[in-house]
């Protein structure tokens, strides 16, 4: 081996170390977390397997109740904070595309027509024999045609475009996990929201019958008082039993009211264009699993 040839390797080796040396930052590593292999206290217990990232699907279905799922359906149509993340999400979408294109040659093209024109006029030629001849010159119009093509090509030499791009897929992975999870909050806040007006239903139902009974026993005392067969602290306590009943129904009606506002607002309608009609009965619970 010659020394010329020596030298050559030598750079070659040089310049590939520089290289590599070069590429944008480390690739990312987890960091490890120092847990023990089991407890003491491991009887009874199980190891828990959770699912995040299983698809949830239509779990609101499992109550059975049709105007839930058709409120539901409206929230992830109308919801603006859900449209937001969705926005967002698009978006991501959109900048690993333009991350992973930028590995691949570009080619753009420009055309274009200039157009002039020179205006004509009259003028005025005199002969030799003293004769004038007048006459009019055409206008000149010219057209220049322009065609232009450009290519280019980044190389990825030091690893600016893959650190770009694995970026971008994390930017896009954590716009997805930002889109479940705000999906899944507002559903449950609206199936949460619901359930609690059906059990405020259901607490009015039974207010307003208690408020009958006691309007009934309050016509008996009276009556009972008039006869003189009871005092008058009866009639007072009768009174005061019907009238705290009346204002709890009272105070149901405004939670209720409150409740609806909420729901309204949460799939993206007014609480005017929102009315929720009273139900005497409350969704059933799904069946639980006993192993859960």
């Amino acid at each position: 081996m010659t020394q010329a040839s020596v030298g050559k390797t030598l750079l070659s080796l040089l310049l590939a170390g520089v290289l590599s040396g070069c590429m944008l930052g480390p690739d990312y590593l987890r960091p490890e977390l120092a847990a023990p292999m089991q407890f003491k206290q491991i009887e009874g217990w199980k190891a828990a397997s959770p699912g995040d990232a299983l698809e949830r699907g239509a779990w609101w279905e499992l109550y059975g109740d049709a105007e839930l799922n058709a409120l539901v359906e409206r929230l992830q149509l109308s919801n603006q904070n859900l449209a937001a993340a969705e926005a967002q999400y698009r978006q991501a979408r959109a900048l690993v595309r333009g991350a992973r294109a930028s590995f691949y040659p570009s080619l753009s093209a420009s055309a274009g027509v200039t157009r002039a024109g020179q205006g004509g006029g009259d003028s005025t030629i005199s002969t030799g024999d003293g004769v004038s001849v007048s006459g009019s010159n055409a206008a000149r119009i010219s057209k220049t045609y322009e065609l232009g093509l450009n290519a280019a090509w980044e190389l990825d030499i030091w690893g600016k475009l893959r650190r770009g791009l694995e970026s971008s897929r994390a930017e896009y992975d954590a716009s997805a996990a930002d889109l479940a999870a705000a999906r899944l909050s507002l559903q449950s806040e609206l199936v949460q929201n619901y359930l609690q007006l059906r059990v405020l239903d259901e607490q009015k139902r039974l207010l307003d019958a208690t408020v009958a009974a006691y309007a009934r026993s309050l016509r008996l005392t009276e009556n009972q008082y008039r006869a003189g067969i009871v005092p008058k602290s009866d009639v007072t306590q009768a009174i005061t039993q019907f009238k705290s009943t009346q204002a709890q129904a009272i105070d149901l009606e405004w939670q209720r009211a409150q409740l609806e506002h909420a729901i309204a607002v949460l799939v993206g309608a007014s609480p005017a264009e929102l009315s929720i009609a009273a139900r005497d009965s409350v969704p059933g619970l799904p069946q639980i699993p006993v192993a859960l």
